[in-house]
């Protein structure tokens, strides 16, 4: 008896087991993200002093930035890169080391790690007495 009621459980638990297999694999629903996920916005920058110039994109975030950049230096240069919060404050800064006639990429990160996240960001570019030459400003996206 007891060998009976334990199949009918067996043989029942993998109904439900193969029903919910079924309602999984329904075409299309199979990684599709939710309707309310966007990607964070994206500024493409550049700085330019003579031959040198800085490049790149700046990726936004809630609390902080990415900055993607490509480096070309003429002589021997430096870039940089600030982060301001909305209220004008500067929260975080990179730069590169000193660059003399080559070319370099990187990412950095800058935190801004308070509510209402950055508010915008200043590329410079360097001589090589770390007097900045030209600056650029980029807003964070409406």
């Amino acid at each position: 008896m007891e060998f009976k009621s334990m199949l009918r459980r067996v043989v029942g638990g993998a109904a439900v087991l193969a029903a919910v297999g079924a309602m999984l694999m329904v075409p299309g629903s199979a990684g599709a993200a939710p309707a309310s996920v966007t990607a964070d916005p994206s500024t493409p920058f550049r700085v330019a002093y003579g031959a040198t110039v800085g490049s790149g994109t700046i990726r936004w975030h809630q609390r902080s930035v990415d900055v993607d950049y490509t480096f070309k230096a003429n002589y021997c240069r430096r870039l940089y890169a600030f982060a301001y919060d909305r209220q004008g404050f500067e929260r975080s800064r990179r730069s590169t080391s000193l660059h003399c006639d080559d070319t370099s990429s990187d990412t950095w990160n800058l935190p801004v790690n308070l509510q209402g996240g950055p508010g915008w960001v200043h590329i410079c570019i360097a001589n090589d007495d770390d007097l900045y030459v030209v600056c650029d400003e980029y807003k964070v996206p409406a």
